[in-house]
């Protein structure tokens, strides 16, 4: 393009989009370098110095709109400096060129070569002759985005400016009144005013921010990004203390305001000073602390009723502590202050005061621990020694005493403590955990709460318990492991022990009770596992705890029910541990031999032993490399007769979790006809719970192979024809072979669904076909399906739907039942996509009173629709009131599960707009009332609410 000419120009001067589209050409040329910047001044200087206002408009417009589009890189140091010229003077013209003023100097202190010396110009000039809130929001709002730009990179040359600066930024921001404007100012601002020297204008810039204090504003809720009051009231705190000459008018500010009965007041005057405490140094503040705690006193001591307000003014208190006591005499001094107010409150646990006096006490031992918990726990013990402490005053404090230990133990405080005090305090709490050893000591009428109390101080003093005081409390600990009736935790307690005096632990209480083990009654012998399982991390311990286990596991002559606590030990060991533990285990001690051994050759093994066994196997194999897996399964799987129980326990223990890469091409006939032959034969329901879920992982892992899918298909074809011969057990192992296949996205999968649903009308199987789909729905966290389709929901979904769809129209019970079950496990955004389909089925399948467990799921997914107020189910409230109001009332089939769900429904239908809701009003207030008379306390509950709601539909249009 050529140089524009006059002619050219006073074209694109005559609107906007002539203006703009002449812009982007001019911007091009001059990126391309076609011409100089100066030659477009030149050429426009009819425009700029004309002397109608609104040519000049027009002209500083275009000039301001091509330096904005401009590579912030292009433009040289001379060439800015003309261009600065130009835009200081032109701050003196008409305030219509303003706006095209603003937009020039916002690009021109953005581009890169600008000379740092004429920022001090530009701003001069414009706080000389011109004034920020004359101007629109919008050129405010480019206004301080200018300043905070040159704030964050000019603040050599601002600097230069002393006061000007400061005093002109003031006047900018006096009287600001817009939230989104205000939020930029208080964004920047903080760390101007603090790296800025703000000279004798400190007060006047605080003043300037104090009059926004308390911010009250409420957002637009049409803005998609409104600020909320909370943010800009947070942005405003940070300004107020940015300074450390605001800090007394800041304490002012914020003492007054704390006055105020309103809780955002309130709530930001103590935020204010917990960030004054944070901000200010403790020198800078200290001079105004009395002021600051006699503020927060008033609402801690003795306390707001607000929980809010007494959660911020305690950790207000704290953030003043906490930074005061890097200098031991600010910190002394203000502790005295307090501690002096708290620590008379705190002899009488019955008195109102005591509540709120531990809170403070708390937050001064973590401001100053070895300072303030000495005094404090003196107080304590000398309550403790009085001779009318009763046991529930001693539970309070042994309570207290444990926060202030582990408060001085975060601080590292906690042997530094006066050694006299702390010892006496833990002699008591000795005193108190050995009261059972007294023979009179009785369990059922002793309360245990003191006990818990102590054990809990102990576990926190442990690290300072002395030598003499560790010896009565191993005895203690003994006493309490081998109690006959006292079941007291105090596992933390002996980890601690242990982890400090490993030997003392040794021999003064895991040797007892592992020697005496034998001799201990079932309820003791729980305990010492309990109590022995949490220490076996520790390196001192794990063998010799380990060789308890072991033996009492393997023992011949160890009665079933001691191996059967050993078994449950064994697995809490393996579910804690890690996986090298695990493996280091079975290698040094083949434990997994062990146990298969001890299944199969143990004569009278209860059903619980071996359901032991096989999760210890379990967890065992699953933790173990492949290629061992792999060895253990061949070694093991071709000697199990499955239809004998601890052979099929142990079945489940290696093929459970066995990893998917394993290969049991060799077993998988056989294992498939074993385990649907137990199933079919067997009444013993566990065992055909094992073999369903073995079947159901197996289908699931299985290689795609045709070999594979034959025999699968064998299988079917075998379980087909028992169900021809009325056998129900043969759906329900169709059912499980469907859901490994489901899960997996075989193709056959859609082969036995549609098999399953051609039973729904069977006269006698139909039930047991509807269960059917249940089990393929159904999440079982405890079965092993590690072979998941993607989307495989949706695919059963669509399945089923297109096996069911036509029959569904028909409504039978059965087919509506086997439905809903099915969108039990369908997202929700597939049942949203086709809720024109399904909405009439499950309003219908609500209506027909199906058995509890439908119409739960049923409700559950209109409840997750309702919730959102989604328009379709808006529209059906005329079908989905009268059902909800019918399975609300106390009748046989509905259990208290059903009306609980449908009155919760009909309280979330109360979230639709009122005119939709008023004219069932009348009707649903009356039928609710025979809810309120429900056998059941929580259905009575719900109906409350529900009413409740439904009663106050347009009460607040009608005020």
């Amino acid at each position: 393009m050529t140089t524009p000419t006059r002619a050219t120009l006073e074209k694109a001067l005559k609107s906007d989009g002539k203006l703009q589209k002449a812009a982007v050409h001019i911007v091009k040329d001059l990126t391309d370098g076609a011409y100089d910047i100066s030659v477009l001044a030149e050429q426009l200087g009819f425009a700029l110095t004309s002397q109608d206002t609104d040519e000049r408009v027009a002209g500083t417009n275009l000039l301001s709109t091509v330096l904005v589009a401009l590579p912030e890189d292009l433009l040289q140091e001379q060439q800015l400096e003309f261009l600065a010229t130009f835009y200081i003077d032109r701050l003196r013209d008409h305030h219509n060129v303003m706006p095209a003023i603003i937009d020039g100097i916002g690009a021109l202190v953005h581009m890169k070569a600008l000379s740092p010396s004429l920022v001090p110009r530009i701003l001069k000039s414009f706080f000389e002759h011109t004034t920020c809130q004359s101007q629109t929001r919008g050129d405010r709002t480019k206004l301080f985005n200018i300043f905070k730009y040159l704030t964050l990179n000019f603040k050599k040359e601002l600097q230069t400016m002393a006061g000007d600066f400061v005093y002109g930024l003031i006047n900018s921001i006096d009287g600001e009144r817009d939230p989104r404007n205000l939020d930029i100012i208080f964004s920047f601002m903080p760390e101007f005013m603090s790296t800025y020297e703000l000279l004798h204008l400190a007060e006047e810039m605080f003043e300037i921010f104090a009059c926004y204090f308390p911010i009250d504003f409420n957002p637009s809720k049409q803005d998609p990004e409104a600020i909320t009051r909370d943010a800009l009231a947070a942005k405003l705190t940070n300004c107020l203390v940015a300074n450390n000459d605001f800090a007394e008018w800041t304490v002012v500010l914020a003492v007054e305001k704390l006055e105020s009965e309103l809780l955002v007041a309130k709530l930001d005057s103590i935020e204010l000073l917990h960030q004054a405490a944070l901000k200010f140094p403790p020198s800078v503040i200290e001079p105004h602390f009395d002021q600051i705690w006699q503020a927060l006193k008033a609402e801690t001591f003795p306390g707001n009723d607000n929980e809010e307000v007494l959660r911020a003014s305690l950790k207000a208190i704290a953030a003043l502590l906490e930074r005061a006591s890097h200098v031991p005499d600010i910190s002394h001094s203000y502790q005295s202050s307090i501690l002096g107010v708290i620590l008379p409150h705190l002899s009488d646990v019955n008195q109102r005061l005591f509540h709120p006096a531990t809170g403070i006490a708390l937050v001064c031992v973590a401001g100053d621990p070895q300072y303030a918990a000495d005094k404090i726990l003196n107080s304590f013990l000398l309550k403790l020694q009085a001779a009318d402490v009763a046991s529930e005053q001693k539970v309070k404090i042994y309570h207290i005493i444990s926060q202030i230990y582990k408060l001085s133990a975060a601080r590292d405080s906690l042997q530094k403590l006066d050694t006299t005090i702390r010892e006496s305090l833990q002699d008591d709490a000795i005193a108190s955990l050995r009261q059972i050893e007294r023979e009179d000591f009785d369990a059922k009428q002793e309360d245990l709460e003191l006990q818990k109390a102590a054990l809990s101080l102990l576990n926190e003093s442990a690290p300072v318990l002395s030598e003499k005081q560790r010896a009565l409390v191993y005895k203690a600990l003994v006493q309490l492991v081998s109690h006959p009736s006292i079941d007291l935790d105090f596992t933390p307690l002996t980890v601690s022990l242990g982890a400090l005096q490993p030997v003392e632990l040794q021999s003064n209480f895991i040797d007892p009770c592992v020697r005496n083990f034998e001799i201990f009654s079932n309820f003791i012998k729980r305990k010492i596992y309990v109590n022995l399982l949490p220490l076996l991390p520790q390196m001192a311990f794990t063998q010799r705890i380990l060789e308890l286990i072991m033996t009492q596991l393997f023992k011949n002559d160890t009665p079933e029910d001691v191996r059967l606590l050993a078994l449950e030990a064994l697995n809490k060991v393996l579910s804690q541990e890690d996986q090298r533990f695990i493996v280091d285990l079975q290698q040094e001690s083949n434990l997994l031999h062990k146990l298969i051994d001890l299944g199969q050759r143990t004569e009278k093994l209860s059903l619980q032993s071996l359901e032991q066994i096989a999760g210890a196997l379990s967890r065992i194999t699953q933790q173990l490399p492949l290629s061992e897996q792999s060895a253990i399964v061949s070694e093991y799987l071709p000697g199990l007769n499955l239809s004998v129980s601890a052979d099929l326990y142990v079945a489940k223990g290696l093929l459970g979790y066995l990893h998917k890469d394993i290969s049991l091409d060799d077993h998988f006939e056989r294992l498939l006809s074993d385990l649907t032959q137990l199933s079919l034969s067997t009444d013993n329901e566990q065992l055909r719970v094992i073999a369903h879920h073995l079947l159901c992982s197996l289908v699931n892992k299985m290689e795609s192979s045709p070999e594979n899918r034959s025999k699968v298909k064998k299988i079917t074809h075998q379980l087909k024809e028992a169900i021809k011969k009325g056998d129900v057990r043969a759906v329900e192992i169709l059912a499980w072979v469907a859901k490994g296949l489901v899960v997996a996205g075989f193709d056959e999968a859609a082969d036995i669904v549609g098999d399953l649903s051609d039973l729904l009308k069977h006269p006698t199987l139909s039930t047991a076909a509807a269960l059917g789909f249940d089990i393929i729905a159904a999440e079982y966290p405890e079965l092993d399906l590690p072979v998941v389709k993607f989307l495989y929901k949706q695919k059963l979904f669509h399945t089923i739907m297109g096996k069911m769809g036509g029959k569904l129209a028909n409504y039978c019970v059965h087919h509506l039942k086997a439905f809903v079950y099915v969108l039990k496990a369908t997202p929700q955004a597939v049942i949203k996509m086709n809720i024109e389909q399904l909405g009439p089925l499950l309003f219908k399948s609500l209506e027909e009173h199906n058995e509890a467990q439908s119409l739960c799921i049923a409700l559950g997914i209109c409840e997750r629709f309702v919730q959102q107020q989604d328009e379709y189910f808006q529209g059906q409230l005329a079908h989905l009131i009268p059902s909800c109001l019918e399975l609300s009332k106390y009748k046989a089939q509905h259990t208290m599960q059903v009306r609980i769900a449908a009155l919760q429904l009909l309280y979330d239908i109360t979230k639709y707009p009122t005119f939709v809701l008023l004219p069932h009003k009348v009707d649903v207030t009356l039928a609710l009332a025979a809810a309120l008379d429900d056998p059941k306390r929580l259905v009575r509950n719900t109906a409350v609410k529900a009413r409740n709601a439904w009663y106050m539909v347009g009460a607040a249009s009608e005020n």
